[in-house]
């Protein structure tokens, strides 16, 4: 039986990109569903010609005896610009879907060899190679030609639709390519990227320069990064301890189940969630402060719309109280969450803490010892309550006091935060009617 993506609407069209897709025709997903029609193709794939007696897996393990490979032309980026009506005029296009492929298969080396050597050979091994190496943000760009080619395709679809919100995106390669195109782009630009999902790619932000990194961080709340940690491939360059920091996007790591290593890393070990979404490990790094960051990003959006005129008494009011009621209650979730880790760290140890215990009384074979005489055997050992239970109550019990109290203030920083604004709103009913206008836009 063929194996099939879960159904997500976003993984859907990100698959997408593997499908046959050529200038003029309809780019429809793996479930059947039409995105609309294909206007823009970058196949700039690279063409090898071998020399004579050369058959193309020698070429491919590198077994040439000296003789030479001739690459004619290419990068190896592909990518797609899909619109709903291709008959309408480029200014007019209101969204463009762009898909950036992922590698192209090993097996395909026979036919495709120059594409399968430019995505692996010239551009895979060198980025996951140079991820490896940059354990800091690196102070310049270090990408490779594919990935500059992914960029000058991305910024000459936004150029040919001007007007247009552009939707991104990109599974594996696709993933890195996607991610450097828009940290390429301009502060203008970026603006113009209404959402990105991308999945399983390595994460290219340590080797992004300074400046590509601040404009990518400008749409960080736009932009869905989904990895699986039992994907070797897409957690080159992550820190699940970090979630989403020092990482392109929001990082959502996803619980799968275990695949063999080609379907792992094709999204096949995705599940779906009791609400139909892509289920999600839940940590206080990817969840509670993605949420903020979401939200956050929307109230950026409203605060530059209100910017347009400049501001006026009442909406400076508003975007303050917003701004801060946003803070503390972001603040407020991290912190519960965190406190919820804690607490299942505390309960696990305590529960293998006391089976030890409890095994003490177990008899070790061929020993002629009775349960309590064990016991007392281990007890005198050093192996008692105080020194199994009794420890991890007594390191913990202040970590947990402490966490849960930094919840407390921070709740009650928030409930005193929406009291002060519903007061105000209670006296100015004018500035109440205001105010839900605003937040509706939020």
């Amino acid at each position: 039986m063929e194996q099939e993506y879960i159904n997500d609407y976003h993984l859907q069209i990100a698959m997408t990109e593997y499908r046959d897709l050529f200038k003029g025709g309809e780019a429809v997903t793996p479930n059947n569903e039409i995105l609309g029609t294909v206007t823009q193709v970058y196949d700039n794939t690279g063409h090898v010609t071998l020399p004579p007696g050369v058959k193309e897996l020698e070429a491919l393990t590198g077994n040439i005896a000296g003789r030479t490979m001739e690459t004619v032309s290419g990068d190896g980026e592909q990518v797609y610009a899909v619109v709903k009506n291709p008959k309408e005029n480029a200014e007019d296009v209101e969204e463009v879907t762009v898909l950036f492929r992922g590698s192209t298969a090993p097996m395909h080396a026979f036919t495709d060899f120059g594409d399968v050597w430019n995505d692996w050979a010239e551009n895979d091994l060198v980025i996951g190679t140079r991820i490896l190496k940059q354990s800091i943000p690196s102070d310049r760009d270090k990408s490779t030609e594919q990935l500059k080619a992914s960029a000058r395709a991305l910024k000459d679809i936004m150029e040919k639709y001007p007007n247009a919100k552009i939707n991104i995106y990109g599974h594996s390669l696709g993933s890195m390519d996607a991610q450097y195109a828009m940290a390429a782009l301009e502060a203008a630009q970026i603006e113009r990227i209404q959402q990105a999902y991308i999945y399983n790619g390595p994460d290219v932000y340590r080797i992004l320069s300074p400046e590509q990194r601040k404009i990518v961080d400008q749409i960080k709340g736009r932009i869905y990064n989904y990895a699986d940690p039992k994907d070797k491939i897409s957690m080159v360059g992550r820190d699940p301890a970090k979630g989403s920091v020092g990482s392109v996007g929001m990082v959502y790591y996803v619980d799968s189940e275990q695949e063999g290593f080609v379907n792992q890393h094709m999204t096949y070990g995705y599940r779906l969630d009791k609400d139909g979404k892509i289920k999600i490990l839940s940590n206080t790094s990817t969840v509670a402060y993605n949420s903020f960051l979401i939200k956050m990003e929307s109230f950026k959006r409203l605060k530059k719309s209100l910017s347009s005129d400049g501001f006026t008494s009442d909406e400076r009011i508003f975007l303050d109280s917003e701004q801060a009621k946003l803070t503390a209650s972001g603040i407020c979730h991290i912190v519960t969450e965190e406190l919820d880790v804690l607490k299942k760290i505390y309960n696990d140890g305590v529960q293998d803490a006391s089976e030890v215990l409890v095994s003490c009384s177990n008899v070790p074979w061929g020993f002629i010892l009775s349960p309590y005489e064990t016991e007392v055997a281990y007890s005198d050992g050093g192996v008692t309550y105080e020194t199994t239970v009794g420890v991890i109550q007594k390191r913990f019990t202040p970590v947990l006091d402490t966490a849960k109290q930094l919840e407390k203030d921070f709740t009650d920083l928030e409930k005193q935060i929406k009291n002060g604004i519903q007061k105000k709103l209670d006296e100015d009913k004018e500035l109440a009617n205001e105010f839900k206008q605003w937040e509706s836009m939020i």
